[in-house]
């Protein structure tokens, strides 16, 4: 998905009359198409954001729907509430996105068909809620659902955030004290004894040979490092069936891919909750998890599920064809469809493997931590021990 763009533009329209405004799009002649199919030449196209986040700040989204739900519900209109928060937005690039939204709902254009132009800034699953509480005359209460959903979203982002902050910084460290006292400290060290003729230990002589390599092939190493990133991105584009592949084994691995089995679920889970509260049916609710998904692992196994359900066959019966779905979740899911109580079931689910992921993610930190340190203070010691060792028979050279 292409990142957005903010433009500002000057025009004239076709009767004659000079307008200005912005636009949001992935490129200039977007843009400018765009205006044209609404009467307008434009004849001055200024870039203004070059690169929009892909999806927009699930802080601003999360106070935005806030915003609109207690409007709606204390009985202003859609248009009124729009014009309210345009108004008390003091971010320009968000005040823009409110200013269309307005424009085009002004021009008949409901607020879900809005919102789903720019899937970079209100991702599907929001437009598919607001939809349904059009369909069922209860916009107030999708909102609501919306708000939970960004709500369990934004925790979850800050719960792995928590998760991978320590081991990254300390593995950062390691590598980059490492690989400063192997390639430049420890050749000092190395011509200093060999000016001595003093006699080397084996740990000292398997350091300078190990200095030697990684100062022989950094730059490759460097060079390898930035080719990787770019070749692995268009690898996953080009190929989907390795990214498919890669994530089976990220599926397990252990601990980790428990993690994000957990997180997955819990995602599918809340997904289908909002739905079902909404009133959508199953088979729409499905559709929708299935266009938020980027793993083509799960997205995979979801549109299996879909086409199962077409058949005839329950959820349950569907889920337990794939092996992504534990017993749990299925026997909780057959009672339900017995019961009529689905939603209810997504919903106690999703809460299940949400704690679920967060309790295995500080578990995974609690692994990690110890043995990141085990792993720095035995690498930095034995390289300093290495590097003083030939101190001890200093003596005997220089007598």
């Amino acid at each position: 998905m292409k990142p957005l763009r903010l433009y500002s533009w000057q025009g004239v329209s076709f009767k004659g009359d000079n307008c200005s405004g912005y636009q949001l799009c992935t490129h200039r002649e977007q843009g400018e198409q765009q205006l044209m199919a609404e009467g307008i030449i434009a004849y001055h196209f200024t870039l203004k954001h070059r690169r929009l986040m892909q999806s927009w700040q699930l802080n601003t989204l999360i106070v935005f729907f806030q915003q609109l739900e207690s409007m709606l519900n204390a009985g202003l209109t859609l248009s009124v509430s729009l014009n309210l928060l345009k108004s008390n937005q003091p971010s320009l690039p968000w005040r823009i996105v409110i200013e269309l939204l307005l424009k085009k709902i002004s021009a008949g254009e409901k607020l879900s068909v809005a919102l789903s132009q720019w899937p970079q800034i209100f991702p599907p699953t929001l437009s598919a809620l607001i939809s349904a509480g059009e369909l069922t005359g209860h916009l107030p209460n999708s909102c609501l659902q919306v708000i939970k959903l960004l709500e369990q979203r934004k925790a979850m982002r800050e719960e792995l955030v928590a998760a991978l902050r320590y081991p990254c910084i300390t593995l950062f460290f390691l590598v980059f004290t490492t690989a400063g006292l192997l390639a430049f400290v420890l050749p000092e060290f190395a011509l200093m004894y060999q000016s001595l003729n003093a006699p080397l230990p084996y740990l000292t002589q398997l350091l300078i040979s190990a200095s030697q390599s990684i100062n022989a092939i950094l730059p490759l190493l460097c060079v390898l490092t930035a080719l990787i990133l770019p070749i692995l991105h268009y690898g996953d584009r080009r190929y989907p069936r390795w990214k498919l592949i890669r994530h089976r084994l990220l599926l397990t691995t252990p601990l980790v891919g428990e993690v994000w089995r957990s997180r997955q679920l819990s995602l599918l889970f809340s997904t289908l909750a909002s739905t079902q509260q909404s009133g959508l049916t199953l088979l729409s609710g499905l559709q929708l998890v299935a266009s938020i998904f980027t793993s083509p692992l799960w997205k995979q196994s979801i549109e299996t599920v879909y086409q199962r359900l077409h058949t005839g066959e329950k959820l349950s019966q569907a889920l337990a064809y794939e092996d992504h779905y534990p017993s749990l979740s299925l026997l909780l899911i057959r009672s339900a469809e017995e019961t009529g109580q689905l939603d209810n079931a997504f919903s106690q689910l999703a809460t299940w493997y949400s704690d679920q992921a967060s309790t295995l993610s500080r578990r995974l930190t609690q692994r990690i931590e110890p043995l990141m340190l085990a792993v720095s203070g035995g690498l930095v010691g034995g390289v300093v021990i290495a590097l003083y060792l030939p101190i001890f028979y200093l003596g005997e050279a220089l007598g």
